[in-house]
């Protein structure tokens, strides 16, 4: 049976990987926290395979990806830093500014 793209499957799969590289991960990576071989992954990414709703909880779990934003493409962006850092605990605080970090150094060391 061959494997046809249905236009949700390809717009869902574009995002996906759009959240996956700005996040600084392989497909091998979110193959692996989905539970998926890569190349199952790849046709995720490719539109050939529809993301299951418990893929879309894992990937919200684990790294924060709105499953909203995979299905329809609308972002709910709104955060006030000067109100989280005023509101959060130190811990919260030093977490933040470590990913924030890390995540500007993945985008420095990309070719």
């Amino acid at each position: 049976m061959r494997a046809e793209r249905k236009d949700i499957n390809v717009q869902i799969g574009m995002r996906l990987q759009s959240a996956r590289e700005n996040n600084g991960y392989t497909q091998e990576v979110f193959a692996e926290t989905l539970d998926v071989g890569v190349e199952h992954y790849r046709k995720l990414e490719s539109g050939v395979y529809g993301l299951q709703p418990e893929k879309l909880r894992i990937l919200y779990d684990k790294y924060r990806i709105d499953p909203k934003y995979l299905i329809t493409g609308e972002a709910n962006y709104t955060f006030d830093l000067e109100l989280f850092l005023a509101n959060c605990s130190r811990d919260e605080r030093n977490n933040f500014i470590e990913r924030t970090l890390t995540y500007m150094k993945s985008l420095m060391t990309r070719v």
